[in-house]
């Protein structure tokens, strides 16, 4: 009987491992898309309305079994439907409150549990580029502000897999630590309906980790054919 069982032990450990072996050199496609709906309650205000959405890809290639790099880009965009109180009128606005675009480059470690579930991570840089309004409402001086805002980012990340069949995976992000963040910002703020324009320009950087755990988002990953 422990012949068997040993037997039947090293079959399946190396059923895996073959299966792990024929991931060296696949080419992959991954994709996350989030959606945003929420209210935001504000005691001067009435109730705003936000909504958006965020969608990232990353195209890599697994140089070993345990070994994956590539390039990453996304993009988000969301809008607000408000009401703002310039100069003591009502008035509401509707529309896209900012964008944002992002690039960059990561490298991943796989440590595999069996043919279906694993884990991966590694570091990863990453350039983001975003415009954003704030309304009067969101601001402190009552003024709306339109930010240019440029940061080059350094972190790891985190995440798990569940390979549904050998050519698409379920995966799931579990968190990320930016450890080293870097921001140039170009705010022009005004009076609302007005041109007359104040301009400030920041820069910022911080080299202390910052920890988002958990940070839990869905997708799904493509293996393309030989």
């Amino acid at each position: 009987m422990k012949k068997i069982i040993l037997l039947s032990w090293l079959f399946t450990a190396c059923s895996i491992t073959i299966g792990f072996a024929q991931l060296e050199g696949k080419k992959f496609v991954s994709a996350t898309v989030g959606l945003n709906f929420n209210n935001t309650n504000q005691d001067d205000y009435p109730t705003a309305t936000n909504y958006g959405y965020n969608i990232d890809a990353s195209f890599g290639k697994f140089k070993t079994a345990n070994k994956a790099s590539g390039f990453n880009i996304g993009t988000s965009l969301y809008g607000q439907k408000a009401t703002v109180y310039p100069d003591g009128t009502r008035e509401k606005f509707e529309g896209i409150t900012g964008f944002g675009v992002n690039t960059g480059y990561f490298w991943q470690r796989y440590k595999h549990f069996s043919d279906k579930f694993g884990i991966f991570g590694g570091p990863h840089v990453n350039v983001f580029y975003s415009y954003s309004k704030l309304l009067p409402n969101q601001s402190s001086d009552n003024l709306l502000h339109r930010q240019h805002h440029i940061s080059p980012q350094f972190g790891v990340s985190a995440g798990a897999y569940y390979a549904l069949n050998e050519r698409w995976w379920l995966t799931a992000s579990l968190g990320f630590v930016n450890l080293l963040y870097v921001s140039y910002t170009i705010d022009k703020g005004e009076p609302w309906g007005t041109r007359n324009t104040t301009k400030t320009k920041t820069f910022d950087y911080k080299l202390s980790p910052n920890l988002t755990l958990p940070s839990v988002s869905l997708g799904l990953r493509y293996f393309f054919k030989d």
